[in-house]
């Protein structure tokens, strides 16, 4: 069973790639950075009464998951660069 925290970082992925924050390599599936997370926090506090107010306590407590999952993601997918240096 997840707990919340993993449950609120799926959520707080969700919110960044509806801004287009992140995406997903097509290839690998890896998360890599847009450079846009302003975007995610906008959408974050745009819909947080009625999508998100239940999965966090607080708008601050989103706004850090969003950036703890903007953080974490790479600049560009690491498997796609290894195989174009290949």
């Amino acid at each position: 069973m997840k707990d919340s925290h993993d449950h609120q970082r799926e959520v707080a992925a969700q919110i960044a790639r509806r801004a287009g924050a992140i995406a997903e390599c097509d290839f690998h599936g890896e998360l890599y950075d847009n450079d846009c997370a302003e975007e995610a926090y906008k959408l974050g506090n745009k819909l947080f009464d009625s999508e998100f107010r239940g999965v966090f306590r607080s708008r601050r407590e989103m706004t850090d998951a969003i950036k703890d999952v903007i953080d974490d993601a790479a600049w560009e997918c690491g498997s796609c660069d290894r195989n174009f240096n290949d």
